[in-house]
């Protein structure tokens, strides 16, 4: 065999074996419409129930941040006008220090943690048709001058990190959600 003809059989072994191993992918749009949404018309597609879709009342500044963010996404913004499920969440954020100056013991450094669960309720039956839980890390610095921390700036770091916690929170969320109204309807 000739180096050109081991080559093109090469490539020819590459193209099948690419084949073979897209064929089993179901990857689609999250919001586009797709050949089996076609065929099922009756069931709920992401992008037929965008609007749709209530977060419910919550306590803390931490689950306001989430919830905020979450009602943008799922619906623009807006109080959907006729609900068709409900997400229910609960959030807790934490802080941690991770790196303290070597002569002073100032901390220079934390970590934001926000752990948020959630459960989908389909309002028609009020059946749970998904759970789950999503954890973010945010880390912010403290900056020092002359071995004291400087307040404001370590007070706004730590506000900015809950901020940018929520919203990746919600994010992760909002995609778990249209998946699962994907999947299950």
């Amino acid at each position: 065999m000739s180096w050109s003809e081991t080559s093109r059989a090469g490539r020819l072994a590459f193209v099948a074996a690419a084949f073979l191993a897209l064929s089993g992918c179901t990857a689609g749009p999250l919001y586009g419409d797709r050949q089996a949404d076609l065929l099922e018309p009756g069931k709920a597609t992401p992008a037929s129930v965008r609007g749709h879709v209530t977060v419910a009342p919550v306590n803390s500044r931490a689950e306001q941040i989430v919830r905020n963010r979450l009602i943008f996404l799922l619906n623009g913004g807006g109080k959907p006008l006729e609900p068709l499920y409900e997400v229910r969440l609960t959030a807790a954020g934490s802080e941690g220090g991770v790196s303290i100056e070597s002569n002073g013991g100032v901390p220079t450094a934390s970590v934001y943690t926000l752990s948020t669960s959630y459960q989908l309720v389909r309002l028609s039956d009020a059946s749970v048709i998904d759970t789950g839980s999503r954890t973010i890390s945010i880390p912010y610095d403290i900056p020092s001058a002359g071995g004291r921390s400087q307040r404001f700036a370590a007070q706004r770091g730590a506000i900015d990190a809950r901020e940018q916690a929520g919203e990746q929170a919600a994010a992760q969320v909002e995609l778990a959600v249209m998946s699962a109204i994907r999947r299950k309807g």
